[in-house]
């Protein structure tokens, strides 16, 4: 059994290994981001700046995921473990958890509703390497 959190992102469920993450916050982004203008996100979280990216930058997503253009603000952040050269992190709607599942399968169940199991972009063993 594995400690997993679970997240919501332009309209599905996700659940990312809690080896992944390093921290998770609540913060809201300061405006949504413009297809005309490129802006940088960024977030402070003790005291460290966090270069905020998207998740589906972050994470490798499902071959059968759908992505949603939502409207609806992020309110939570999540920074992840280890950083490269510096603090890189996403932005969600809601996070769930963290709850206990095995590991190695494509999809968990809690709280009643499924969750699609994602890995770091790069990573699909789900396990941080130190």
């Amino acid at each position: 059994m594995f400690q997993w959190l679970g997240v919501q992102w332009q309209g599905a469920n996700y659940a990312i290994s809690l080896n992944s993450i390093s921290a998770v916050f609540k913060s809201t982004q300061a405006a949504a981001p413009s297809a005309s203008s490129i802006q940088l996100d960024v977030a402070v979280h003790d005291g460290n700046a966090i270069f905020m990216k998207s998740f589906s930058d972050c994470f490798a997503l499902p071959p059968n995921g759908h992505l949603q253009n939502s409207s609806e603000l992020t309110q939570w952040a999540i920074v992840l473990n280890p950083p490269i050269s510096s603090a890189t992190g996403c932005r969600v709607q809601s996070v769930v958890g963290p709850f206990w599942a095995k590991a190695g399968l494509a999809t968990l169940d809690h709280d009643g509703q499924a969750w699609a199991v994602v890995y770091r972009s790069g990573d699909m063993s789900g396990e941080s390497h130190a």
